[in-house]
């Protein structure tokens, strides 16, 4: 026996009774809600039009064609990657296409298995199915997943996409996730926040990203007005190794924790005086400040033999994009 919130005494039977009709009344109730459309036309008009959206946008991601992936977006438009930091406009999302597609040659399809419209709002659910491959390594790839994308009706009756979230079906394997973030870019060091070598006045970076493959121009002002001038190559997730008369450089490189961050290994074995002398050097790159810091954090040990603490050394550089 329960007692009822206005003092009736109800049989637990009738309690589940109660209940389930509640449920049903909820079902319909939100179901009539959904269920609004008095024109077929209309209906048919907003079906077609969802559908072209769903064609034209896999059609721009299957020819790498940015710009019109972009058209299909508002203005303010936010995205939900999977594992990754969601983030939102047009120009946020661009920079997101251009490494995605430096990354990869993908080619998707998408299926729509629901949609409600609610005047000028409606919102698609659906899955999708992506193959291609790795663009540096040539590895191919497949995933499969699924979305809902919501959306708002334009002046001229078309649809275009205000918030995207989507995620695998596969927990092994994520293609979005191994893209790194973008630190392309010309960057200015703050002498006032690093720690490093006092003979270097300035120092400006260039950094030149397509997907994994970095290029890095740095051009450092000495404090007699000398110019230095470096470049380096890097693949993260790849170990190169050069060797040359005086001894052998194995660089190694990878992410540490995240996209925001990788690392740098680099160890250097020559021979002096017929015994091996041994150089590592760790470097950290990591992104801030949505992007717009870039510390460079390194540590080295000369060695011959063993480790000396007179061969240690730290170094802490802190750029700001120009």
């Amino acid at each position: 026996m329960l007692e009822s919130p206005v003092g009736l005494t109800l049989k637990s039977g009738n309690m589940k009774k109660i209940f389930l009709f509640m449920i049903i009344a909820i079902f319909f109730g939100s179901c009539g809600q959904k269920n609004h459309y008095s024109n077929i036309n209309k209906l048919r008009t907003d079906i077609k039009s969802l559908r072209t959206w769903i064609k034209n946008y896999t059609e721009a991601i299957n020819t790498g064609d940015i710009e019109r992936l972009l058209s299909y977006e508002s203005e303010d438009i936010l995205y939900y990657p999977p594992n990754q930091p969601s983030f939102s406009g047009k120009e946020n999302l661009r920079n997101w296409f251009v490494s995605y597609f430096n990354y990869f040659s993908p080619t998707e399809s998408m299926v729509l298995t629901d949609f409600e419209v609610y005047e000028d709002f409606a919102y698609l659910v659906g899955t999708y199915t992506v193959q291609g491959k790795i663009n540096q390594s040539g590895k191919e790839f497949n995933d499969i997943g699924k979305f809902v994308n919501f959306f708002k009706r334009q002046t001229d009756g078309n649809w275009i996409c205000t918030q995207s979230i989507w995620n695998s079906n596969n927990k092994t394997f994520d293609i979005h996730s191994q893209i790194l973030d973008n630190f392309s870019g010309t960057w200015k060091l703050d002498t006032s926040k690093s720690i490093y070598h006092s003979g270097i006045n300035s120092s400006k970076l260039i950094i030149t990203q397509r997907g994994n493959n970095l290029n890095i121009d740095r051009t450092d002002e000495m404090n007699n007005k000398e110019l230095v001038k470096s470049s380096f190559n890097y693949t993260i997730g790849n170990e190169e190794q050069i060797k040359s008369k005086s001894g052998i450089l194995t660089i190694t490189s990878s992410f540490i924790s995240g996209k925001q961050t990788f690392t740098i290994q680099e160890k250097y074995i020559s021979e002096r005086n017929g015994s091996n002398q041994e150089l590592k050097r760790v470097t950290n790159y990591t992104l801030y400040a949505k992007g717009e810091i870039l510390s460079i954090m390194s540590d080295f040990t000369n060695q011959e033999g063993s480790s000396t603490p007179n061969g240690n050394g730290h170094t802490e550089l802190v750029y700001t994009k120009e």
